[in-house]
């Protein structure tokens, strides 16, 4: 035993010759807390994106939740005592090792620009470890991302992708898109910045191939036709040099799920729907009809039929909306009775009956029925029923709310009477009702939607004003509701969007008093519910992700 050369305490041996009492007082804060070059501890983050850097050489920035573990990870990376970057000014202060034992987050203000941290280190020091307890403060300092600094040049984007749905409701055609692009980062790798316009998006590319690749991976989705055309923004006649952006349209098909859809006499390629009254199945690189007045002699799928984009656009003149999905009404189901002889034509009363619950439940989708059915409005005001085949036999059952077309009392539009007396065959059988789909849990979203309308209209009423601020409110409330759009479709496609997105969130305020924020997660909370009742959407993104893979796969063997 010798005594301390400090204090003077009887301990043992150590290359030191202290205790652990003067080995404490070794200063380990400075060394945690100092910076690369002897400066403060400092996190980049882009004021525009909200990113961070990650690493020193403005390469990466990643998304950070507040607190979390990667933050915390993020900012033990920024400390060189810890990281091993600067470890020559840790060993002249006599320290072998330092290892961080727990790490924990102290609460700042969210405006402060500081992250603090406070840290329990283990120190080696001359043969003998040391704990203590630190406190840590990084400074965020601003620093704009490479994307966010491309974005904000000029002349950047040289290929533009317009994507439209030339309809009325033509966000309905677009929603198995943006799941699609939400699913695949590659595609949206190159994106520089996206914008919403009146019937859909416009997408900005570096280049001409990416921009091409881009509309491919579209095109597979969902069916389009993709026109190509070019403008010259300068040149250099010395050099033999171009400046040339490229656009590249892409017009999807306007028929979207559950559509009637009139197929002329003269079309091309309908098979034998033509000149009948079809119903749109789904939507996926191809569109799927179906009859409104099947046979109960022929099978579902031999009235069904596949419509390609290239069919439809040589024929576009042949093939007419009757009626949008938006004309629905609702219809209780009375009795469901099998079309199949097979089955000696089974009523759903009957225990035997299968329905389809699934692709693993062994029932086929769709089956010839004849069903009674009766407009839920009609409920104790009259006994009016309709009977009408459809092709939903192994999905209904009695007592379904279902979705559908009532023809018998539909005021049609001219165009609509024009093409029943032209475009439809003599021998083709107009019925009365059309069911489309079964609807989830009770409630649909048209009448969601409604509701929606019916508060926001309740909200508008107020105090009389002028003329000039009646024009002034109506104007900011149109680029609110524009912002709010574009940053829940962007964010549903997991998408930058452009700068006039990237504002102060909390400083703008919608209709209703809520935060442009709040607003973008009640449009997201909206379009959730919209997907969850809508089981048919799901069945179309399964499908579309199907044929990807396929055609993904045969590439490869090629």
């Amino acid at each position: 035993m010798i005594p301390c050369c400090t204090c003077g305490t009887i301990i043992a041996p150590n290359s030191s010759n202290q205790c652990a009492s003067c080995l404490a007082t070794v200063d380990i804060a400075s060394l945690v807390r100092r910076g690369p070059g002897g400066c403060d501890l400092i996190v980049h983050q882009c004021r525009k994106c909200r990113r961070y850097e990650r690493d020193g050489n403005n390469s990466k920035f990643v998304y950070l939740e507040p607190e979390s573990p990667e933050m915390m990870a993020l900012l033990l990376k920024q400390i060189p005592a810890l990281s091993g970057k600067s470890t020559q000014y840790v060993k002249r202060a006599g320290v072998q090792a330092l290892q961080v034992l727990d790490s924990m987050f102290i609460w700042t203000e969210p405006n402060s620009m500081r992250q603090r941290l406070m840290l329990t280190i283990k120190a080696d020091i001359n043969d003998v470890s040391i704990q203590q307890r630190i406190k840590v403060e990084f400074i965020v300092k601003w620093k704009e991302c490479t994307n966010c600094t491309k974005e904000a040049r000029q002349n950047t984007w040289s290929a533009i992708v317009q994507l439209r749905q030339k309809r009325d409701d033509s966000r309905k055609g677009l929603l198995i898109l943006e799941l699609a692009i939400a699913r695949n980062a590659l595609m949206r790798k190159h994106i520089l910045s996206v914008q919403t316009k009146k019937n859909g998006f416009d997408f900005y590319f570096p280049s001409l191939d990416k921009a091409r690749h881009f509309s491919q991976y579209l095109s597979k989705v969902a069916p389009m036709r993709i026109k190509t055309t070019q403008s010259l923004v300068s040149e250099d006649k010395t050099n033999n040099t171009a400046n040339v952006r490229h656009t590249l349209a892409c017009e999807m098909v306007p028929l979207c799920r559950d559509d009637l859809v009139v197929i002329g006499k003269q079309a091309k390629g309908a098979g034998k729907l033509t000149g009948k009254l079809c119903l749109v199945l789904r939507v996926s690189s191809a569109v799927r009809l179906i009859t409104v007045s099947p046979s109960r002699e022929v099978d579902v799928p031999s009235q069904c039929t596949e419509l390609h984009s290239d069919t439809y656009w040589r024929g576009e003149s042949s093939y007419r909306l009757f009626l949008s999905s938006r004309r629905m009404v609702r219809f209780v189901v009375l009795d469901v009775e099998l079309c199949d002889d097979e089955r000696d034509r089974c009523n759903a009363g009957d225990s035997n009956q299968l329905l389809y619950e699934g692709p693993l439940s062994g029932v086929s989708k769709y089956a010839l029925a004849d069903v009674e059915v009766a407009r839920e409005s009609d409920f104790g005001v009259n006994d009016e029923t309709f009977m009408c085949v459809t092709h939903l036999g192994h999905l209904l059952s009695p007592g379904d709310v279902v979705l559908g077309y009532d023809l018998a009392s539909t005021v049609l539009s001219s165009e609509a009477e024009w093409s029943i007396e032209n475009d439809v065959t003599s021998n083709f059988v107009m019925p009365d009702i059309v069911l489309v789909k079964k609807i989830k849990g009770g409630q649909d979203q048209s009448r969601v939607e409604e509701a929606d309308d019916k508060k926001e209209l309740k909200h508008k009423k107020g105090k009389a004003k002028s003329s000039g601020s009646k024009k002034r409110d109506r104007r900011m409330k149109k680029e609110e509701k524009k912002q709010q759009k574009l940053a829940a479709a962007a964010e549903r496609m997991g998408l930058n969007t452009d700068e006039d997105v990237y504002f102060d969130e909390d400083d703008f305020f919608d209709g209703e008093g809520n935060t442009i924020s709040e607003a973008v997660q009640n449009e997201n909370e909206k379009f959730q519910k919209e997907v969850e009742m809508d089981e048919d959407l799901a069945d179309d993104l399964a499908i579309v992700e199907a044929e990807l893979a396929e055609q993904s796969f045969s590439d490869n063997d090629e």
